[in-house]
């Protein structure tokens, strides 16, 4: 079968591999469609400290597809928690000590894993298209960072970036009650605020500042943001090792409380699959292209200014 494998930053090939076969507990899954997002971006230019063990790896992560042992439409989130160590009874899964991450959507068949397709395998609605149920993950991932957030209703929250995940949390913070207000972003993107109850603004002594673009620029903006009191989630991700300036004065005398915000639990890709069925928001315009797996690789080295998620059909 033909897969994408990343061998190193900027170095994804299309291979002929070969057919997976499932053992026991394990789901083979014939992929319909997968998505690309923001991680695998950040991942082509300089690789992941988390997703990847080894290389080459199998790519991509976001995927509706069509179970080949019984014929149902799935989508798998990329991960399960064991449930077992001292985080996971604590109620902390997205701190696993045995979480493992599945990588190979990017591909024309995907074997899921025992562990995964147990608590994280969920059947499709019919009714449901497959290029939205894929979006399960990262808005599994949202729901987490507006949990840790901790959004209540009347709450003005300002989320930093209007790219797909800043929309996403947009609705979720919308449909936890608060008020969202994108901050940032191209114009053509701030457009869409309304669609996922949000608007533009400046996001100036915002409740609750949700970082979402993962730059040095954009981490610093959440803390210039929020108000005192207030709290200050890291939801994208940046390079290990990398540094936040924080004003200790500001810390200290105005209180804040600054949190990050990483991955999803079994609870939030389930709550993910019902909020997308619920056709509460107009997801698939967060789908702006539709590329063959040759176009991948083209598609990471050079991204079109209107890309938000591309469909990319094996």
């Amino acid at each position: 079968m033909r897969a994408l494998r990343f061998h190193g930053p900027g170095d994804l090939r299309l291979e002929d591999v070969p057919r997976p076969q499932a053992g026991p507990g394990e789901v083979l899954v014939q992929v319909e469609v997968a998505l690309t997002d923001g991680t695998d971006l950040k991942t082509f230019r300089r690789g992941h400290p988390r997703l990847l063990d080894a290389l080459p790896s199998p790519f991509g992560h976001e995927l509706c597809g069509v179970d080949v042992a019984t014929g149902r439409r799935v989508v798998a989130a990329n991960s399960a928690p064991c449930g077992a160590c001292p985080p996971c009874v604590r109620g902390q899964e997205t701190l696993c000590e045995s979480l493992r991450f599945l990588n190979g959507a990017y591909a024309e068949l995907m074997l899921v894993p025992a562990a995964i397709a147990r608590v994280n395998l969920h059947r499709v609605p019919d009714r449901l298209p497959a290029h939205v149920a894929a979006m399960v993950e990262p808005l599994a991932c949202c729901l987490h960072g507006v949990e840790a957030a901790g959004v209540e209703p009347g709450d003005a929250v300002a989320i930093v970036g209007a790219g797909p995940i800043g929309l996403m949390l947009c609705a979720c913070v919308a449909d936890a009650g608060g008020v969202p207000v994108v901050v940032g972003g191209r114009p053509e993107r701030r457009e869409l605020a309304p669609s996922f109850g949000a608007r533009a603004g400046d996001g100036e002594g915002a409740d609750i500042v949700i970082e979402a673009a993962g730059t040095e620029e954009s981490w610093a903006d959440a803390l210039a943001l929020v108000r005192p009191g207030g709290t200050a989630v890291f939801f994208g991700g940046r390079e290990r090792g990398a540094a936040l300036a924080v004003d200790a004065y500001r810390l200290h005398y105005e209180e804040l409380t600054l949190r990050g915000a990483f991955h999803h639990a079994p609870r939030h890709v389930r709550a993910a699959l019902a909020f997308l069925a619920s056709g509460a928001y107009p997801w698939e315009r967060l789908v702006t292209h539709r590329v063959r797996l040759e176009d991948v690789p083209g598609l990471l080295a050079d991204p079109p200014r209107d890309l938000l998620k591309a469909a990319v059909v094996p």
